[in-house]
């Protein structure tokens, strides 16, 4: 009998374990990539592609072509619904696709905001696909401002500036952060990099919230800072169709997967990335630094399902973190575990491993 695998998103895990698929030589199966755009635009290199590294061919997938090459079909569409019950999934369209094992790998979306006029008026990271045009926009203003002072707010800050001073734009980027730059960060790794914002005449802003935004100002409790374009960089939140399936989430909205990387409430839904929480490490950071090490483990899980073998391999994070950043002018952080460098070497592993990656599904 012939079983049908449907992988809603084109994510790092879903990804990687599609390109894998013809070595398996899998009989009586067939998959599907079902996904918003034909291109997979990867975050990773959206702060190089700001600063002018790469080209719009660089940092995307094509994602109909892939699917050709590793023996799938795509389907272009938006999931909205998923009917545990029936077996299937429906897309914005109003096609319905039905399967026998499905792989989430969607990850999440920006917080919606509360903050009155920044719906209105602010660039967002997500949906990827329209990253390129942001960061033009960014690029071309004459007051950006990017509001986040994580990891992506502090890329996209000194990756934009470094765009900026190659072409002569006279206005720095402003950084707005309501807490303290990186604030989960240890302080040696925040000194460096608030001094390196500081050489590179970043307007920093710090413990800053903004309270609300007009068509070219943005209002704090003590100042009115002008832009021409903002960026909003938020954490993450669950997409919704979990919660409407009915399947277990925590408390944010999240689907809590087992160790095996399966709903709690479904063996047969398989979920990974930043769309999920582990229910026995339900702190891990939803972050790459955790979870591309999710990909072996959800090929093996859902091959051997298709098999029908019940033991299935368990997935535990690594226990130390590493992380990659690109911060401008030949310059990176490298961190893993307590340790740190910030140099030129840590910018060349983190352009290797970039273009590693696109290469890998090209």
């Amino acid at each position: 009998m012939s079983q049908h695998v449907v992988f809603v998103g084109a994510g790092d895990s879903n990804l990687s374990v599609l390109k894998n698929w013809k070595k398996r030589k899998l009989k009586d199966t067939s998959w599907t990539l079902v996904s918003p755009s034909r291109y997979q635009y990867y975050s990773g290199m959206f702060s190089g592609y700001t600063e002018g590294r790469y080209s719009i061919e660089d940092i995307r997938i094509d994602l109909k072509s892939f699917c050709k090459e590793n023996g799938g079909r795509f389907l272009k569409g938006k999931v909205t619904a998923v009917d545990k019950r029936q077996k299937n999934v429906l897309t914005d369209s109003g096609k319905s696709l039905s399967y026998d094992i499905l792989s989430a790998n969607i990850g999440s979306t920006h917080e919606k905001p509360t903050v009155p006029g920044v719906k209105d008026y602010a660039l967002f990271l997500e949906p990827n696909g329209q990253f390129p045009s942001a960061a033009e926009k960014l690029q071309q203003t004459e007051y950006p401002v990017i509001r986040g002072g994580d990891y992506k707010g502090v890329e996209m800050a000194l990756s934009l500036q470094e765009w900026r001073k190659k072409h002569h734009m006279k206005t720095p980027v402003t950084l707005i952060s309501n807490g303290p730059v990186l604030e989960n960060e240890k302080e040696e790794i925040r000194d460096n990099v608030l001094t390196l914002l500081d050489e590179r005449g970043i307007m920093i802003y710090e413990n800053t919230s903004v309270e609300r935004m007009d068509q070219d100002v943005l209002y704090t409790e003590n100042h009115v800072i002008p832009y021409g374009e903002v960026l909003w960089i938020t954490g993450p939140t669950p997409p919704l169709i979990f919660q409407y399936a009915k399947l277990a989430v925590d408390e944010k909205g999240f689907l809590l997967v087992s160790s095996s990387l399966q709903s709690l409430d479904d063996s047969s839904i398989f979920a990974s990335g930043a769309c999920v929480t582990l229910n026995d490490y339900p702190n891990m950071p939803k972050n790459n630094s955790y979870m591309y090490k999710e990909a072996s483990t959800l090929e093996d899980n859902i091959i051997k399902t298709l098999k029908g073998k019940k033991k299935l391999k368990t997935f535990t994070p690594p226990k130390k973190r590493e992380l990659v950043l690109n911060l401008g002018h030949k310059k990176g952080l490298y961190i893993k575990g307590s340790k740190y460098s910030l140099d030129k070497s840590s910018w060349k592993l983190k352009k290797r491993m970039d273009k590693q990656f696109i290469k890998q599904f090209s």
